[in-house]
């Protein structure tokens, strides 16, 4: 079994399209503007998303499904060192659920079977170019494969039973000691074009697994959907596992968060919530916390992620750990810091060697040196950029050492005692390179 590299849906190259796309945009922030709405709680401005109703005496919008019944995926969730989840949606019930894998050297092949469980959604949402397809109602059919038994620091290949053009490849977690590479990216919104080059860009390098900065889709773009978003992240989704951390724009309908993070992305980790988790790889433990929620000292939070540094530095093999969020602690652009959840923070980053923190949400790049740590900006991954120099005023301003309003996401690369990142923008230049001393 040689599996295939997945099937993507192309976007259009057209130019009346492209104009159209454009044109919406366009339509959409003049709606913002004349409609006097106060700023989005991110760099950009949108209108709120188009929820599209239903006429009673239309008939049913025909629900596209493609013969192999899959929708949407797959995508990689929870690596660990003998195991992975797979999942993807299906359009219909009772697909073929089969995964077949193999190691990437070479090797016997296996077959898993997925679990189906349906999911119903009430609301057709849309958006401002017609060409872009509409997250539709019905019931529709997660298919999920927790595969077990797997050899650890071994990446494999697979692919569905239901088309065999649809699989991608994975990761389970390295030894200790092994060099491990990893991609960060947050605020992606790829209907607008330049995330889609940016993946093609950074793919070949063939990262373990991507870590994101949340604000994963936009619906107040009014230029995407979900179904939109899919085909153009494919690429990305099927080089690695995703684990992502939950940013605002997760929560912009009320039924967003469960209908549509958590059925796609929840369980992507391990001891904690779909909001907050943990995973390692290479003897490096990888945290997130959801910034969404209070981050007080001593809060549910703050609690939790103090336990779990301090339980993994006595794991062994332990070198450092890495935390990322999608609200930044510390910021000279165009949206709020964090400051005091950094300070209740930072003496359990020093205790538990934490040298770098990723951050998004300001639609830019920063890098900040700090005592004790690096922290890291990387939301550029596709969202309307914003001003990265809005509160330059700050006074910890005078230590970020790089910065630019470009989209990008960054290549990290660990290597014995060195940490070193890559800032890539979505013609392939590095605007930023640098280099950690870890442990």
């Amino acid at each position: 079994m040689t599996p295939s590299r997945p099937t993507r849906r192309a976007a259009s190259s057209s130019a009346a399209v492209h104009a159209r796309r454009l044109a919406a945009f366009a339509l959409g922030a003049a709606f913002a503007v004349g409609a006097g709405s106060a700023p989005a709680a991110c760099s950009e401005t949108f209108p709120k998303p188009l929820a599209v109703a239903e006429d009673a005496s239309a008939a049913p919008k025909p629900r596209p499904c493609p013969p192999s019944g899959v929708s949407k995926g797959p995508w990689a969730l929870a690596p660990k060192a003998d195991g992975v989840t797979l999942r993807w949606e299906a359009c219909r019930a009772a697909t073929d659920g089969a995964v077949r894998y193999r190691p990437e050297a070479g090797g016997p092949d296996a077959t898993a079977a997925a679990t189906e469980s349906s999911f119903e959604i009430t609301t057709d949402y849309g958006a401002l170019d017609p060409t872009t397809p509409h997250d539709l109602p019905g019931t529709w059919f997660m298919r999920e494969a927790k595969l077990s038994g797997l050899a650890p620091a071994t990446c494999y290949a697979y692919a569905l039973g239901a088309d065999a053009a649809l699989g991608g490849r994975f990761c389970t977690s390295r030894a200790a000691g092994d060099k491990l590479r990893f991609f960060a990216i947050g605020d992606t919104n790829p209907t607008l074009g330049p995330t889609a080059k940016l993946i093609e860009r950074v793919v070949p390098e063939r990262p373990d697994f991507t870590i994101h900065g949340g604000d994963i889709q936009y619906y107040d773009s009014t230029l995407e959907t979900w179904a939109a978003w899919f085909p153009r992240m494919q690429r990305l989704l099927s080089v690695g596992a995703f684990l992502p951390a939950i940013g605002n724009h997760e929560l912009e309908k009320p039924d967003e968060y469960s209908g549509y993070t958590l059925r796609f992305f929840g369980g992507a980790g391990f001891d904690g919530t779909d909001g907050y988790y943990r995973f390692s790889s290479a003897g490096i433990w990888f945290f997130t916390v959801n910034t969404e929620r209070p981050m007080t000292p001593g809060g549910e939070q703050a609690q939790w992620l103090a336990a779990k540094l301090e339980d993994a530095a006595k794991q062994p093999g332990y070198r450092f750990s890495v935390v990322w969020v999608h609200r930044p602690f510390v910021t000279c652009g165009d949206t709020d810091d964090n400051l005091s959840a950094k300070d209740a923070l930072e003496p359990y980053f020093t205790k538990h060697k934490v040298p770098l923190v990723l951050q998004a949400h300001m639609h830019g790049y920063e890098r900040f040196t700090l005592p004790g740590r690096t922290y890291v900006t990387t939301a550029g991954g596709g969202g309307a950029l914003g001003d990265v120099d809005k509160a330059k005023s700050r006074a910890y301003c005078t230590d970020r050492a790089a910065s630019g309003r470009f989209f990008h996401g960054v290549m990290f690369d660990v290597d014995g005692a060195t940490l070193r990142g890559r800032a890539i923008d979505e013609t392939g230049t590095v605007r930023d390179e640098f280099t950690i001393a870890v442990p």
